[in-house]
């Protein structure tokens, strides 16, 4: 919970450094911190959907078609077996998703919430 508070107070801080460094207009930096954080809520949005599942029946079909295009070695098979068995991996994984969406929306949030100060500033 910490981290996601300095987060999201540093990247307030970060715009505000860029106010007063950039050399754009006060409206033109307010749109450029609207754009990247709807950005960066989109690319949360699309991880949390593929974190649900919900597009994995399309996904593995996908990975299907590749795996009749492309022939792997069997080196590369047991690699792919070992790290998709290994709890240790799985959670690292887990925990790294979550974390990255997590930073995502909290700094998509902080640059949208950014650009609306700087509105209200004008």
């Amino acid at each position: 919970m910490k981290w996601k508070v300095s987060l999201f107070f540093l990247t307030l801080l970060g715009w505000y450094i860029a106010t007063v460094a950039a050399p754009f207009s006060l409206a033109d930096l307010s749109n450029i911190a609207f754009l990247f954080g709807l950005l960066l809520i989109i690319i949360a949005a699309i991880a949390l959907i593929l974190h649900t599942g919900f597009l994995t029946p399309l996904l593995q079909g996908f990975k299907i078609i590749g795996e009749r295009m492309v022939r792997k070695s069997r080196s590369a098979e047991q690699a792919d077996s070992q790290i998709k068995n290994d709890p240790k991996m799985q959670s690292f994984k887990a925990n790294l998703a979550a974390r990255i969406t997590q930073s995502t929306f909290i700094v998509g949030t902080s640059s949208i919430l950014t650009s609306v100060i700087i509105i209200f500033m004008l």
